[in-house]
């Protein structure tokens, strides 16, 4: 296999995991946090899987947002082998659920929405765009359930769905795919990712001020703030420990994703840090890793 786009975390989780350490998110804010990031560990769980057992030649294109007949729709992870395409939907559920006339519940009774309504729309709409460009590729949609608690009772056995004690025979069928991969199915790939979308305006942006978050260095392994000791940042919480360089070099990059329109300064990015002691050391990082603009008190870095 060959991986043609990986996997991005999504805008909306990295939003809020940058405000979560910053200022307290709502109940619904965490609450989404929660889910997106759930939801992203079973992404690239599945991307792990693919890495260690998926053998057959084939193009791998993963968290694809697509546009077609101004229905926007997103695929998890698209394989495209010589004369087949699988689009995957991952699910990370834990815990058990169950079916009820095309209805499903968590097993106290409560309705979720049906997860197969996802694939299908995103199967439909994916075969539209496929006729506008004229290929004709098989495509075969599956729910991929991994989480390795999920069951599902009263389950068809025509859902289009693999679950988790499957995975590994879905790996080996897709092993047995006949495909050889030549500039046609390369070219394809390029196009569609040529075609993701990266601003969507269903992005939902939560609200925030620059005066009202906690300024500091977030420690990237559980989110607490980190403490400079010398040349370093070490957390207290988890005891990771990070170059000054680094740590700063990840806060620029936090800051500019929040603060698009601001101008990165030595001063700016030492509040945001909160250096009280190393200005120097900030500004020499800033000018070995960005092109300063102006040579006053009022120059800034790009």
């Amino acid at each position: 296999m060959r991986q043609i786009k990986e996997r991005e975390e999504p805008t909306e989780l990295k939003y809020l995991r940058f405000l979560k350490p910053r200022r307290e998110l709502t109940i619904k804010e965490n609450q989404y946090y929660l889910k997106l990031l759930k939801g992203f560990e079973g992404e690239k769980e599945f991307d792990r899987l693919l890495q260690q057992e998926l053998k057959v030649d084939c193009l791998v294109i993963n968290g694809l947002l697509l546009e077609h007949n101004l229905t926007v729709f997103q695929i998890d992870s698209l394989l495209i082998f010589q004369n087949d395409i699988f689009l995957i939907e991952i699910k990370y559920f834990e815990g058990d659920f169950y079916t009820d006339d095309g209805r499903w519940h968590v097993i106290s009774g409560k309705e979720i929405k049906n997860p197969l309504l996802q694939i299908q729309r995103s199967e439909s709409t994916f075969r539209q765009l496929q006729q506008s460009l004229k290929v004709d590729y098989a495509v075969n949609a599956s729910l991929v359930f991994n989480h390795p608690k999920f069951h599902l009772y009263n389950a068809a056995l025509d859902l289009p769905v693999i679950f988790p004690a499957q995975l590994y025979r879905f790996m080996n069928r897709l092993n047995d795919v006949p495909s050889e991969i030549s500039q046609k199915q390369e070219t394809y790939a390029a196009h569609l990712v040529s075609r993701h979308i990266t601003d969507s305006s269903h992005t939902r942006v939560p609200d925030y001020d620059y005066d009202q978050l906690k300024k500091g260095i977030i420690c990237s392994e559980c989110l607490s703030f980190l403490s400079q000791k010398e040349n370093k940042w070490v957390c207290n919480k988890c005891g990771k420990k990070e170059s000054f360089e680094h740590a700063v070099l990840r806060a620029v990059i936090e800051f500019r994703f929040l603060f698009p329109n601001r101008k990165v300064t030595t001063k700016t990015i030492c509040e945001w840090c909160g250096i009280y002691d190393g200005q120097k050391n900030a500004r020499r990082i800033l000018n070995k890793h960005f092109k300063r603009i102006g040579n006053t008190n009022n120059s800034y870095f790009v």
